[in-house]
């Protein structure tokens, strides 16, 4: 799957589950070392700018943006876009549903030691 279809599933899941009052959604995420799991935490903002949260009226919400961050993020490995980094474990979905808009804030959070 290239890097341009996982984006694309990306903003159809989220255009698909956000809230009818949603101008942008947004989904902070942190994936495992091991991609086994995810933690996802999905808010919107509405036509007055105010933002709260939701929650996916579905779980296969959660199966499919794991899955694709997990792609997204082995794709990054495969193709050493690293820059000789580690490769991220957390990012910032943010979906503009007016204009329909999707991007992608990567981030690294060290393991916490212990």
């Amino acid at each position: 799957m290239s890097e341009d279809e996982i984006y694309r599933q990306i903003g159809q899941i989220l255009i698909d589950t956000a809230p009818d009052a949603a101008s942008a959604v947004i989904v902070e995420a942190e994936l495992s070392p091991e991609d086994d799991h995810c933690k996802l935490l999905f808010d919107y903002i509405d036509g007055n700018g105010e933002k709260d949260w939701f929650s996916p009226g579905s779980p296969e919400v959660d199966v499919g943006i794991h899955e694709n961050l997990m792609a997204l993020r082995n794709l990054y490995k495969a193709q050493n876009m690293t820059s000789g980094l580690p490769v991220w474990n957390s990012c910032v979905v943010t979906l503009d549903t007016v204009l329909g808009k999707l991007k992608i804030d990567f981030n690294y959070i060290a393991p916490e030691e212990g």
